[in-house]
């Protein structure tokens, strides 16, 4: 059986915790929260996809975040049920 997919757009922020050094992906489908240059806001109170911690600074080369962030997008569209992503 295959899912009906939105014609929503998801806009996708990975995010960096300076703190603990990791990265994660959020992503929400509300624009209407944008700063005061007009970009997008995208954070984990109106994230409605949170990935978790994928990947950590320090012990994950470049190309390896980078293919822990594909594979967590892909995820996403799945669980949004859409195509429509746009990094932000």
């Amino acid at each position: 059986m295959q899912s009906i997919k939105t014609a929503n757009v998801a806009y996708v922020k990975v995010a960096i915790n300076k703190k603990l050094q990791t990265v994660r992906v959020l992503a929400t489908f509300d624009n209407t929260k944008r700063d005061k240059d007009g970009n997008i806001i995208v954070n984990i109170h109106n994230a409605v996809f949170k990935s978790g911690d994928i990947a950590t600074l320090d012990t994950y080369t470049a190309e390896q975040r980078a293919t822990a962030v594909a594979n967590t997008l892909a995820l996403a569209k799945q669980v949004l049920r859409t195509d429509n992503i746009l990094l932000v």
